[in-house]
């Protein structure tokens, strides 16, 4: 009997870094994933107005104000790239580049927290040399266009890592625009 009385003491001190251990994590992890659909949201919402917008001048500022419309359970300070982009039609990827490394057909924006807006920071895809043609005679099939948006997020409690990059693309084929006279 009284070599029992501590037990309960002991196992407890095991017991609890565990379940706190534990409880942390899925805090953590809840957070990551907030942040995670946040950003995949938001750019399903943009490549959606770019692609409804085929050889539309502002087509990626279009684009970016419905990312920032609607990525509003993100930190937009934390943004580390956004793009709007021409996909290659084999690998979704920026025409010429295998990953997210860089792309060179594309609209860069960085996010001004003073007007709390994307600003163009490059634009090396003109809306005048996009496809959009209907009839795969005249060109090829439309462009597929993507929009790309990475994110740093800080960790809540630094146990299982400081910060890590939440990064979605999505593409979708320009909408065709109908062939009256030339669509090119």
């Amino acid at each position: 009997m009284f070599g029992e009385r501590g037990a309960a003491a002991v196992e407890g001190a095991l017991v609890t870094p565990v379940v706190m251990a534990l409880l942390f994590g899925i805090i953590e992890m809840g957070f990551l994933f907030k942040d995670y659909l946040a950003v995949a949201g938001s750019v399903r919402a943009g490549v959606r107005i770019a692609s409804a917008n085929p050889r539309a001048a502002s087509y990626a500022q279009a684009a970016a104000d419905s990312v920032a419309g609607t990525g509003g359970a993100m930190n937009f300070n934390d943004v580390q790239q956004m793009w709007v982009y021409k996909a290659d039609t084999t690998t979704d990827k920026p025409v010429g580049f295998t990953d997210f490394s860089n792309c060179a057909v594309c609209v860069k924006f960085r996010w001004d927290a003073g007007t709390r807006s994307f600003v163009t920071i490059s634009d090396s895809w003109p809306a005048s040399t996009q496809n959009a043609c209907s009839s795969s005679s005249l060109g090829g099939p439309p462009d597929r266009i993507g929009v790309y948006l990475q994110l740093k997020h800080d960790a809540f409690t630094n146990l299982v890592f400081n910060s890590i990059n939440v990064s979605e693309a999505s593409i979708l084929t320009l909408e065709p625009l109908p062939y009256v006279g030339g669509c090119s």
